[in-house]
């Protein structure tokens, strides 16, 4: 196997785990680092689909400490 073959099958596989990752972000996870989020349409969650596919490791960081901060201690 070539570097080009092991670095495609590198970025499908984060391009699959954003993907994976997209949904219950939309649907929970938003609303957990964004409180202006609880009212965008559904037209604004499907705009930010590529970005957050793209940007998932980093949302995911966002979110986790968002309920880490939330949590009482």
């Amino acid at each position: 196997m070539d570097i080009t073959t092991i670095l495609l099958y590198m970025v499908g596989t984060y391009l699959i785990l954003g993907f994976i990752f997209t949904v219950p972000f939309l649907a929970k996870g938003i609303m957990k680092i964004d409180e202006s989020a609880k009212n965008a349409s559904i037209g604004f969650r499907i705009i930010i689909i590529p970005g957050v596919i793209v940007f998932w490791i980093f949302l995911l960081r966002k979110w986790i400490k968002a309920n880490n901060k939330k949590q009482p201690e």
